[in-house]
């Protein structure tokens, strides 16, 4: 999972043009809260992540996201 951490938070600075590190983020931190990121944004970082990891997400997949621990749960089970 510290990969997919890693590589996520390259997409959040890709994103968002920010300078985040492994020491910066973990699975608690809350992305509204914490990180800053809007509806727009968490829609720019899905898009990101799909062309990151080679998904799709649904409309419904970020509905209950919340914290990065919920992207990387997401993203695992979309990974398999």
């Amino acid at each position: 999972m510290n990969n997919t951490l890693e590589r996520l938070i390259k997409v959040f600075n890709a994103v968002f043009e920010t300078s985040l590190t492994i020491n910066d983020v973990s699975a608690d931190t809350n992305l509204r809260e914490d990180l800053s990121i809007n509806s727009i944004g968490l829609l720019y970082v899905a898009m990101a992540l799909e062309e990151e990891f080679s998904v799709k997400f649904t409309n419904d997949d970020f509905k209950e996201i919340i914290t990065v621990g919920n992207v990387l749960d997401c993203l695992e089970k979309k990974m398999k």
